[in-house]
């Protein structure tokens, strides 16, 4: 049975949150990451996010998103955010329908890729990304 494999990002990232008006307040100083995922969100830098589209991926809508630095007032437009429609939690795990090009997400804060998508993403440019087969990159590593 194949697993979906978690997609994340390892490079220094500042965290954000996400203002009433849509846009993500950069709240650390330092370097934004080209992928950015926390609960309800996935922030991707503008070039991933138009290779995804390119692939087709059913269930995931793209939308601008804006990254403001309250400090400077700068509003950066950068990144796109990622609506993922596939979710399921780690009870599910197992059950996943995992064929063709899929991206998922576990309780909405957890990024996954299908085997296939894993392949192209690792074949592609974004050398950035890192890949966990299962739960084996989450504390206790079950499945």
């Amino acid at each position: 049975m194949p697993l979906p494999f978690h997609v994340f990002c390892e490079l220094p990232a500042v965290r954000v949150y996400e203002l009433d008006d849509g846009r993500f307040q950069l709240i650390d100083p330092g370097p934004i990451s080209p992928f950015l995922a926390g609960y309800r969100y996935l922030l991707v830098e503008q070039s991933l996010a138009t290779f995804l589209a390119t692939l087709g991926i059913e269930r995931v809508r793209h939308e601008p998103a804006v990254l403001f630095n309250r400090r400077t007032g700068e509003e950066l437009h950068t990144h796109v955010r990622l609506h993922v429609g596939q979710f399921f939690n780690q009870n599910q795990l197992l059950d996943l329908p995992l064929d063709g090009l899929r991206l998922l997400t576990m309780n909405d804060e957890d990024y996954f890729v299908s085997p296939e998508l894993k392949v192209r993403l690792e074949a592609s440019s974004f050398q950035y990304l890192c890949f966990t087969e299962g739960l084996s990159g989450f504390a206790g590593g079950v499945a």
